[in-house]
């Protein structure tokens, strides 16, 4: 007996010995995946960023807390806020967006580890494990929102977790598990609301299982584990957006909520009959998440071609998994396919299952190296790519904004194209006065007379403040999408180029082309005040310059010129500029009228913008109705100086039911001050 018991110690501590001679080899190969793909990660980090990156980054960065909450991933602003609160304290000086990208890197390579783990244990075996992380880690669209300012990387951590409980209820069905599935998805759905489509197999899984003495004090049976799941599910859910709704936004009816809830959905962007254009988009789709084309094509018929021919195997080796990944990939599948099927970010949910699925019906060595080239080849090929597309010297959006940078100064206008602009020109370039279609028509509610009206009024509240509008040709002769592309925002908005155009017509005669540089689009370009001022003037036959007419009835006519009719104390007043009188030898004045009154005034404003009686010139204008230059010398002014700060020109003195024609105000120089 003794001699037994001896040989028993002896076995249980060999075993012991395994195992953690095991633990430590597990904990290595974890350690391993992990830091290789945040080195990976970390090393590739993108500085050309998306639409939605940009704007994040903006919200961290400006917005305050109660604004950061966005209905479709409600926890990713408050997250990143989160992380730069935390980093300002430890001393961190500049913008969020790497902050939230390392996090983001974080993410990924956790995730990848957890993929890892998860086929390691469902599989048995190491390399086919590597293989799985190898695929998902190195997929473009994996990869490329690993190293962005993106909600989607965050969300398939989550995912992952979700999927390796599931698996694990598959086998043995338990209250806590239940219960972190829950809690997970929960998770899942605040970094993106569309992860309520796990619910689908997830319901599957949690009623599927069978009956089971799981703890001595309670029955595992359906109805249980069902609450268990939906009860923490339900509570993170339903609270957050309840508390957010409801204590921040402060919505006051269940009406408002749901339409906060559901933003997007209201647009008419997104979603429609899943027709032609819809199942080509799914094609591009679904190539472009594993590799740019036309190499994801390859890749996708190559992944795709080793599964089916390996799913009988898997049927028979993996109860429920089958039924499992159909569920979630149809589900995820179905509702993109409606949504935006050419969109890889959406995809990214999907790309754990279909990939564990591939892994584990690799039965042979000669498929599993066929699995293992495919998976290599798709990292090489993703790592140039999203180096390449990492590098700001490739991106044409920032050389547009650093051309349009050095050609405006801060409180000029840009009307830009919808797009990267709207965003690269603040964050890059400190260019906030900005216009465009969507903006306008946002604003406006949709209403395109009302939009045209709101940006007519800020080009000329931009020149009326003495600054310049730059517009881009894009912009205001926007085209329609190309066949089979997504709409753009003109055709969303239901709009046509001409009426854009139009909108954009009486400022033409302004316009002058900007040179920004070869290969780059083309901007026309309103010159400010000062420029005009400095040049000899304005002819208000091409626009109205900014110019502003006040006490009378006024109107800017293109081609003729400024119809006045004034009433007491009328003035047409130009935008604030600076000009030295004694550089100045006269301004000219042309203009006609039909008044009875006879007797105009000039007054040159000082610095503040204040007229008096001693900076002022009056003359009488001709006894006809007819145009006439009106040559008045400012040298020849006695008893002022300093700066000229604007001009104001009084037509009549009072109006008397006559009218005034203004053709145009010019600055002739002295020639013996002008630099040589």
């Amino acid at each position: 007996m003794k001699t037994l018991r001896l040989g028993v110690l002896a076995s249980k501590s060999g075993c012991e010995e395994k195992c953690e001679q095991l633990r430590w080899q597990t904990a290595g190969a974890l350690l391993l995946v992990f830091g290789a793909c945040l080195g990976l990660y970390l090393l590739t980090l993108t500085d050309v960023h998306t639409y939605d990156a940009i704007s994040y980054v903006l919200d961290v960065d400006r917005k305050p807390w109660a604004e950061l909450f966005h209905p479709h991933h409600l926890a990713y602003g408050p997250l990143g806020a989160s992380i730069r609160r935390l980093a300002l304290a430890l001393g961190w000086q500049g913008s969020a967006a790497w902050l939230i990208q390392a996090a983001n890197a974080l993410a990924g390579a956790a995730g990848v580890t957890l993929f890892f783990a998860l086929v390691r244990q469902t599989s048995g075996s190491n390399r086919h494990a590597a293989l799985a992380a190898v695929l998902l880690g190195s997929s473009y669209a994996f990869w490329y929102y690993a190293v962005e300012v993106e909600v989607y990387t965050i969300a398939a951590l989550f995912l992952i977790l979700a999927l390796w409980i599931l698996l694990r209820l598959l086998e043995q069905p338990s209250i806590g598990l239940a219960l972190g599935l829950g809690l997970v998805q929960g998770l899942a759905v605040l970094f993106h609301q569309t992860n309520v489509l796990l619910s689908i197999p997830a319901l599957w899984v949690v009623w599927r299982s069978r009956d089971e003495a799981g703890q001595r004090w309670l029955s595992v049976s359906k109805p249980t584990l069902l609450l268990a799941y939906t009860i923490p599910l339900g509570l993170i859910v339903a609270g957050a957006y309840l508390g957010v709704g409801v204590g921040v936004s402060g919505f006051r009816s269940w009406t408002q909520l749901y339409t906060w809830m559901t933003d997007y959905a209201h647009t008419g962007w997104w979603g429609g009959a899943v027709d032609s254009n819809k199942l080509v988009g799914l094609g591009r789709g679904l190539s472009a998440t594993l590799a740019e084309p036309p190499s994801g094509v390859l890749l996708g018929i190559g992944l795709g071609g080793l599964l089916l021919s390996n799913l009988r195997g898997l049927r028979q080796s993996h109860a429920g998994l089958i039924t499992l990944a159909l569920l979630w990939l149809t589900s995820y599948g179905a509702f993109f396919l409606w949504w935006e099927p050419e969109n890889i970010e959406f995809w990214i949910a999907s790309l754990p299952v279909f990939y564990l699925l591939l892994v584990l019906s690799l039965k042979d060595r000669v498929r599993l190296g066929m699995g293992i080239a495919l998976a290599l080849t798709m990292l090489g090929l993703n790592w140039a790519a999203i180096e390449a597309r990492g590098d700001s010297r490739n991106d044409l959006q920032r050389q547009i904004t650093t051309a349009l940078e050095s050609h405006t100064g801060p409180g000029d206008l840009l009307v830009v194209p919808d797009g990267l602009l709207e965003l690269y020109l603040p964050y890059y370039a400190q260019r906030e006065n900005l216009s465009g279609l969507t903006q306008a028509m946002n604003q406006s509610g949709g209403d395109w007379a009302l939009a045209c009206q709101q940006i007519q009024a800020r080009v000329e509240l931009t020149l009326a403040s003495g600054y310049a509008v730059l517009l881009a040709e894009e912009a205001i002769q926007p085209r329609p999408a190309p066949p089979g592309e997504p709409p753009s925002m003109m055709e969303r908005f239901g709009l046509t180029s001409d009426q854009v155009d139009a909108c954009y017509a009486p400022l033409r005669a302004m316009l002058a082309e900007v040179d920004l540089g070869a290969g780059l689009p083309r901007y026309q370009r309103i010159a400010a005040v000062q420029e005009l001022a400095d040049a000899n003037g304005w002819d208000f036959r091409q626009g109205g310059w900014g110019w502003r007419f006040s006490q009378g009835a006024g109107q800017h006519v293109v081609g003729q010129g400024w119809q006045l009719h004034p009433g007491i104390d009328a003035g047409l007043r130009s935008p604030p500029m600076q000009l030295d009188p004694q550089r100045i030898s006269m301004i000219e004045v042309r203009m006609a009228a039909s008044t009875a009154n006879r007797e105009a005034q000039l007054f040159l404003l000082d610095a503040q913008g204040q007229a008096s009686e001693e900076r002022s010139i009056r003359w009488r204008l001709a006894d006809d109705e007819a145009l006439h230059t009106y040559r008045l010398e400012v040298g020849k002014l006695p008893g002022w100086s300093g700066m000229i700060g604007g001009l104001r020109l009084d037509p009549v003195e009072v109006g008397d039911g006559g009218v005034i024609w203004v053709e145009g105000v010019s600055i002739t120089p002295d020639p013996h001050e002008v630099d040589p």
